[in-house]
Order: structure tokens, then C-alpha cells, then sequence
């Protein structure tokens, strides 16, 4: 399976994914200002970070809309189905692929951004906590810095892997990457846009981008209910996508 997972790998970095990565990798360093302060540097990575997500939806859903195209627009769906191993693997390897190749692009953003401020201050301000920020003044929070950094990074991680198993029904469900492309899209898009021309943004706590970027739960002070959705969806969410996958791309025709 981990051959089958490396070059699931390999088929997510199109050259596509490759230009959205670039540009987010160089809208993440330009927009992580390092003069205004240490405070103002930390508060503009997780401001600008989040401001950056749509690129970052691009960039996972070009990975995850044909992930099955090849496989039924060459008939290799059937051989697969006739294999006993290959109905074991495939699906799950695509799963683990996928939700491996988000993180990597959407990591390597975060830590272009982490990286330049740390780099401009060493380690001053990690231990700053989070109602000193200005993105984060109206929570109250007393996370530290350094604290916010790595429940980030984890929340981005388990987030790209509730993407990629997403992207992954839809393309089951589709012998064209455009449809994916598009519902998985408008999917992580919706909350996005909405979230800044409501009255009231805290409707989109329980959304799956929020728990992604976890910074916005803690910025509109969520309730605990909203963390435990997102470990929901989390868990429960991902075996659900994955059993329908598997299921749809393994029906006989």
C-alpha cells in the first residue's frame, strides 16, 4: 500500500497545484509584515494566514477533483474491482494521499509565514498571550503565542484530510473533475465569503473551515460544542466519506 500511496502522491502535484502553491507560498511571505512589532507580526501571520484559505481551497481541490477521472475514463475501475487487493487499497491509499498532499501545501504556507517573523525576532513574543494580539484582542484568550502556533498546525492537518476525504466522494461520485471541483469549492467557499458580510460570523463555528483554521474559533471566543463538532466531523465524518467512497467507487455497473 505504501507504493500505491507515494505515487497517489506524485498524481496530486499537477502542475496546476504547483502555481497555486507557489503564489500562496509567496502571498504568505509578503503578507507577514515584520516591522510593526512582535505583537503585530504574530496577529498579521494568523490574520493573513486565514485570508490566504482560498488559495489554499484551490490548490486541495485541483489535488482531490480527478481522483478517480483516470481510473474510470480508462477502464481501470473494473480491473481494480476484479482485484482483490486493489479493492482493499485503493480507495484508502487515495484517502491517505490526498490528506498528506493538502498538509504539505497548506503547512508549508503556515510555516513560510511562522518562519519570517520567528526569524526577525527569535523567540520574543512565543510566550505573548493571545487577548495581547490585536486579531485576537476581543477573546480574552490567555494561549500563548506558541500555543495558538501548533493547535493551528494540527487543526490544518486533520482540516486537509476532512478536505481530502471530501474531494475524494466527489470525484467517486463523478467521471468528471470539474463537478468535485466545483461543489467541493463552493463547499469550503461558502463560509469563507458569507463569514464577512453577516452581522453576526459566529453562525459559521461549526463549519468545517473555522475548525480548520482554529484561529477563528479562538478569535470569536467559540463555545467548547464547537470543538467537539469539528472532532466529530473529524472522525466520524471522514469514516462516513471514506465508506461511501469506497462503496461508490466499488459498485458494480
Amino acid at each position: 500500500m505504501f507504493s500505491v500511496i507515494k505515487w497517489e502522491i506524485k498524481k496530486s502535484f499537477k502542475p496546476g497545484v504547483f502555481v497555486l502553491w507557489a503564489l500562496g507560498l509567496f502571498l504568505g511571505y509578503v503578507a507577514a509584515y515584520t516591522s510593526t512589532g512582535v505583537s503585530d507580526a504574530y496577529a498579521d501571520v494568523f490574520s493573513k494566514y486565514y485570508g490566504i484559505a482560498p488559495i489554499m481551497g484551490l490548490a486541495m481541490f485541483s489535488m482531490f477533483a480527478g481522483s478517480f477521472v483516470l481510473e474510470y475514463n480508462s477502464g481501470m475501475d473494473s480491473l481494480i474491482k476484479a482485484s482483490k487487493n486493489g479493492k482493499k487499497q485503493l480507495v484508502i491509499s487515495k484517502l491517505i494521499a490526498n490528506g498528506i498532499s493538502a498538509s504539505i501545501v497548506n503547512l508549508s504556507i503556515y510555516a513560510v509565514m511562522i518562519i519570517k517573523v520567528v526569524s526577525k525576532y527569535k523567540s520574543e513574543g512565543l510566550n505573548l498571550p493571545l487577548k495581547n494580539l490585536w486579531y485576537f484582542g476581543n477573546s480574552g484568550s490567555n494561549i500563548t503565542v506558541l500555543q495558538m502556533i501548533l493547535i493551528v498546525a494540527l487543526t490544518v492537518i486533520v482540516g486537509s484530510f476532512i478536505f481530502a476525504a471530501l474531494g475524494l466522494f466527489l470525484s467517486s461520485i463523478s467521471k468528471s473533475a470539474f463537478v468535485p471541483f466545483v461543489f467541493g469549492g463552493l463547499i469550503m467557499g461558502i463560509p469563507y465569503i458569507l463569514s464577512g458580510w453577516v452581522p453576526n460570523a459566529k453562525i459559521f463555528t461549526n463549519s468545517p473551515l473555522w475548525g480548520m483554521y482554529s484561529g477563528q474559533l479562538i478569535r470569536y471566543d467559540a463555545s467548547i460544542s464547537a470543538w467537539i463538532v469539528f472532532a466529530v466531523v473529524a472522525t466520524a465524518g471522514i469514516g462516513i466519506l471514506y465508506t461511501l467512497t469506497r462503496n461508490t467507487f466499488l459498485k458494480e455497473k
